[in-house]
C-alpha cells in the first residue's frame, strides 16, 4: 500500500464461472507511480457484459469499458503529475493511504471507505445501525450434537439442518458471518443460528418492524463488506460503522411490508409455475417406437474440440456450442447464437462437424440430458450426441426434442466412465421414441410452444415484481419514488 499499490479493480463474483465463483480483484502495482501519490483508486465493476451464472450468456450491461477509461485517466494523471483534485470516477473513489492503514488491517474493499450518503434523499431519519439493532453471535452446534427436531438450524446461507432445541424465538433475521458472509435470511419461527452467523436483536420493538428491517438489511449489500483471507467473513463493527438505517414511523413500515407481501405472493405463484413446469408427451400405445439409430429417419452426429493451443483454430466465426449454451433451467433451448466460435480450419482439423439447422442437440457427457434445437448451422464439442433429422416427412425436431426429455433418466442410467460419465453413440442409438403421424407431432409441438410462452410470461412477471419490491424499499432511501 505504501510503495507499490496504485489501484484496485473489484470484479463481480462469478466472472470466472463455471470454473470458479470466487470473488476476484485486479491489483495495479507500479512503484514509481505509487510513490507519486498519497492515495489509491478503487473501481467497482458490477457487470462485465455477461450473466454471472454458470452459463455466462451475453447481456447489455458492461462496466469494463468505463472502468478501463477511468483507470487510464487516473494513471495518466499520476504519470503527468497532475493533481487528483476534482477527479471523481463514476465507478469508484479515491482513498488516502493513511486511511487504509489507519487500523492496521489494510482492507482493500473500496466499499469500506465510501462515505455514507446521509442525504440519500430519504425523508425519514437515518438512524445509526446500533440504535436500531445489533448483530449477535450464533452458537456452536456441532453436527454430532444435533438431534432431529422441528427447529431449523441456520447457517450463513439459510437452513443447514434441524434440531430439537432453539436458540432464539421467531420471527428473526439471520446474517451470514463466515462463508456466505452478509447474506440475510428471514425466519418466521424459532430457530438455532450457528456460530457462522449473526442474529439480529432489535433495540426497540415499538419503533421497528422486524419484517421491514429484513428488507432494509437486504438493501444494504452487506456482502460488499466481506473480508479476510481464506473463508471470507463479515465484521459487525464494519457494518455498524458503514451503515445507517432509515426509520419511518411504525405504521409506514407496516404499509411497506404489506405492499411487498402482495408482490411476494405474485412472485411465489409465478415461481411455482416456472419451477414445476415439465413438458410431457401423452403417449398413445398405438404409436410405433423407432430407434434414434434408425438411419432412414435419423443420423447421430458427435462433436469435437480443436486444439486449444492453436490460436488460428479459434474465434473464426463458426458457431460451436458447449454445455454453457444450454442453460439448466431450460427444458429445450432454442440456439440462435453461441458463446464461442471456431475457425473453418479448426473445424477441418478436429472431430467437430457442422450440424444442419433444426437438429436436436443432446449433452451426453458429464452433464447428461440437456436438450436444444439449433436454429443456425453449428458445430459442437465432444460432449454431445446430435440427432440430425433425415426424413422430415416422418419426424419434427420440436417433437423429437420433447420426446427425448422422457429418456434423460435412461441416458443417465446407461452412462459409464471413470472420470466422466458418458452415454456411448451405440447406446444412444438404441434409445427408442414413440413416433406418431407428423400432424400429431405438430399439434404436440404447438401445445408445447403455448405452454412455454406462459412459462416465459411468468418469468417476466417474477422480474417485474422483484423490481417492484426493490422500488418499495428504495422509496425509504428516497429512490424510485414511483410505485
Amino acid at each position: 500500500v505504501d510503495e507499490f499499490l496504485v489501484a484496485v479493480v473489484s470484479l463481480p463474483a462469478g466472472v470466472f464461472k463455471p470454473y470458479s465463483g470466487v470473488k476476484t480483484s485486479i491489483l495495479i502495482l507500479d512503484r514509481p507511480l505509487s510513490l507519486r501519490t498519497d492515495s489509491i483508486a478503487f473501481f467497482k465493476v458490477e457487470n462485465d457484459g455477461f450473466e454471472l451464472g454458470d452459463q455466462r450468456r451475453p447481456i447489455d450491461a458492461n462496466d469494463l469499458p468505463q472502468a478501463q477509461a477511468e483507470l487510464a485517466e487516473y494513471l495518466n494523471r499520476l504519470r503527468n503529475r497532475d493533481p487528483l483534485d476534482g477527479f471523481k470516477p463514476s465507478l469508484g473513489l479515491i482513498v488516502k493511504k493513511a486511511r487504509i492503514a489507519a487500523d492496521g488491517e489494510y482492507f482493500l474493499n473500496g466499499e469500506r471507505y465510501r462515505e455514507v450518503k446521509e442525504a440519500r434523499n430519504s425523508k425519514y431519519n437515518l438512524v445509526p445501525f446500533q440504535d436500531v439493532c445489533t448483530l449477535e453471535y450464533g452458537a456452536s452446534l456441532p453436527q454430532k450434537k444435533r438431534v432431529a427436531g422441528p427447529y431449523p438450524v441456520m447457517g450463513s446461507n439459510g437452513i443447514s439442518g434441524y434440531h430439537n432445541e432453539f436458540l432464539i424465538e421467531g420471527p428473526s433475521i439471520v446474517v451470514g458471518r463466515k462463508g456466505s458472509a452478509g447474506e440475510v435470511t428471514y425466519v418466521e419461527g424459532d430457530c438455532f443460528p450457528i456460530d457462522t452467523t449473526y442474529y439480529v436483536k432489535i433495540v426497540n420493538e415499538n419503533l421497528t418492524d422486524i419484517r421491514y428491517l429484513y428488507y432494509v438489511l437486504k438493501s444494504l449489500n452487506l456482502p460488499a463488506l466481506r473480508a479476510g483471507a481464506g473463508i471470507p467473513g463479515l465484521n459487525r463493527n464494519d457494518v455498524y460503522r458503514e451503515h445507517k438505517i432509515p426509520l419511518p414511523p411504525l405504521e409506514v413500515q407496516r404499509e411497506i411490508v404489506g405492499e411487498i407481501a402482495g408482490y411476494q405472493r405474485v412472485i411465489d405463484g409465478a415461481r411455482a409455475v416456472v419451477e414445476n413446469w415439465r413438458p410431457r408427451v401423452a403417449v398413445d400405445p398405438a404409436w410405433p417406437l423407432v430407434k434414434l439409430g434408425d438411419k432412414d429417419i435419423f443420423d447421430i452426429v458427435s462433436g469435437g474440440t480443436p486444439k486449444t493451443s492453436v490460436g488460428e483454430y479459434w474465434d473464426g466465426g463458426v458457431p460451436w456450442i458447449t454445455l454453457a449454451d444450454l442453460p439448466p433451467d431450460n427444458a429445450i433451448t432454442e440456439i440462435s447464437a453461441t458463446e464461442r466460435t471456431i475457425s473453418p480450419k479448426g473445424l477441418r482439423k478436429s472431430a467437430a462437424k457442422m450440424i444442419p439447422v433444426n437438429s436436436v442437440v443432446v449433452s451426453s457427457r458429464a452433464t447428461i440430458g440437456r436438450i436444444g434445437i439449433n436454429r443456425i448451422p453449428l458445430s459442437t464439442n465432444q460432449g454431445f450426441k446430435n440427432v440430425v433429422i433425415q426424413d422430415h416427412a416422418q419426424a419434427l425436431s420440436e417433437y423429437v426434442a420433447l420426446a427425448l426429455i422422457d429418456l434423460v433418466p435412461t441416458m443417465q442410467a446407461q452412462a459409464s466412465g471413470a472420470t466422466y460419465k458418458e452415454i456411448t453413440k451405440t447406446k444412444f442409438g438404441q434409445l427408442e421414441i414413440p413416433l406418431p403421424p407428423l400432424e400429431t407431432q405438430r399439434a404436440i409441438a404447438a401445445e408445447l410452444d403455448a405452454e412455454r410462452a406462459l412459462v416465459d410470461a411468468n418469468r417476466e412477471l417474477i422480474r417485474r415484481f422483484e423490481a417492484k419490491t426493490e422500488a418499495a424499499v428504495g422509496r425509504v432511501w428516497g429512490e424510485n419514488p414511483a410505485r
